[in-house]
């Protein structure tokens, strides 16, 4: 063997094949946007729009729960994040749910009522007209289940009768090795400012309710994206974030697990929930969640779902109920606290983190 074969040998033996892995999103996410807005590998003009573009990014998480990053000056909020997996699991994919939580949803409209390159939840949620009338969901965990080392537990997104008006998320798939369940997201295309941050949080969440419902470990998450980009227009909100970012790390909250007994009729009755809550036709307490007998962990939930509920419908000068904030565990009360600081309850011990 030359010199130089033994060169390229050592050299490729030290390749790094594998993502770049953090422990959450947050830093992920912080390092997206410093390398878009610091480095990027073209700056590129489409459909009218410009801005920074870096092609084949993908990163690893660790810790799929820690879906959320931990900033003040990102917005929208968890719970129009929340609402969206909901919207997903539910298998849907019309605009009168999400107009509500995100009205610039509304806008990829093109009839008015349904959003189909965005609501994917049709696609992996609901019933295909076959006679076994399984979701893609279903029979991902059914090939996982009866093989538990198959690489077919693939969910489609993308037909193959899109032309031209292409979802952004290709493929999701489940991976179960050494007794935790892992997911890969597939992307061809998303904005790092917002859209990717609805995506992981949505997919991480469809990954830890499928390793629920197989009783394995929740694994790694990781996320490819063919053309990561920020257009011109959201410059200055990335700047923010980035300047909030640099300036010290966010509060090391643990963040909850779904609990290990959750079941699809779980999911199916917090959406009942969440249906009623934004339509205004119920209120709740944590008294009243505690008398639904779901886990604490849903019962948090639907309490994020009460406390958006009461900041959409009740006077601006209203405090939201202080055991509802309780209820939260300390990540989700900490972003609630920033999303509406005005609408807060005051904390019972100032100075320390909430």
């Amino acid at each position: 063997m030359s010199d130089t074969d033994e060169r390229n040998e050592s050299m490729w033996a030290h390749a790094p094949l594998a993502p770049a892995s953090f422990p959450r999103f947050h830093d992920a996410y912080v390092v997206v946007l410093k390398d878009l807005a610091s480095s990027p590998q073209h700056q590129i003009t489409t459909q009218g729009r410009s801005g920074p573009e870096r092609l084949n990014v993908s990163f690893q998480l660790a810790d799929p729960t820690a879906r959320m990053p931990l900033l003040t000056t990102y917005r929208p909020t968890v719970v129009t994040h929340l609402a969206e997996a909901l919207w997903l699991l539910s298998g849907r994919n019309d605009v009168a749910m999400m107009r509500h939580y995100a009205p610039r949803l509304a806008s990829y409209s093109v009839d008015g009522l349904t959003i189909p390159g965005a609501g994917y939840g049709a696609r992996l949620f609901r019933s295909g007209p076959h006679a076994t009338g399984r979701t893609a969901f279903d029979t991902a965990l059914g090939l996982i289940r009866a093989d538990p080392g198959t690489r077919r537990a693939v969910l489609p997104i993308l037909g193959a009768h899109e032309v031209g008006d292409v979802s952004c998320t290709i493929a999701f798939q489940l991976v179960h090795r050494d007794g935790a369940l892992h997911g890969i997201c597939y992307t061809r295309a998303k904005d790092a400012s917002r859209g990717l941050v609805s995506d992981v949080y949505s997919f991480t969440f469809i990954q830890e309710l499928a390793a629920r419902l197989l009783g394995v470990q929740l694994g790694t998450y990781t996320h490819h994206v063919g053309s990561m980009h920020i257009t011109d227009d959201r410059q200055s909100r990335v700047g923010a974030l980035l300047d909030e970012a640099t300036a010290g790390e966010p509060p090391p909250f643990r963040w909850p697990h779904m609990p290990s007994d959750t079941t699809l009729e779980m999911i199916d009755e917090v959406c009942a929930h969440e249906q009623r809550l934004r339509a205004n036709l119920a209120v709740h307490t944590s008294q009243s969640l505690a008398h639904t007998g779901l886990p604490r962990y849903w019962q948090s939930m639907i309490a994020l779902l009460e406390i958006y509920r009461q900041v959409t419908y009740e006077p601006d000068e209203h405090v939201i109920d202080s055991e509802l904030v309780e209820m939260l565990d300390p990540a989700h009360r900490w972003l609630v606290r920033h999303a509406w600081p005005s609408r807060m309850p005051p904390l019972e011990c100032p100075g320390v983190a909430s």
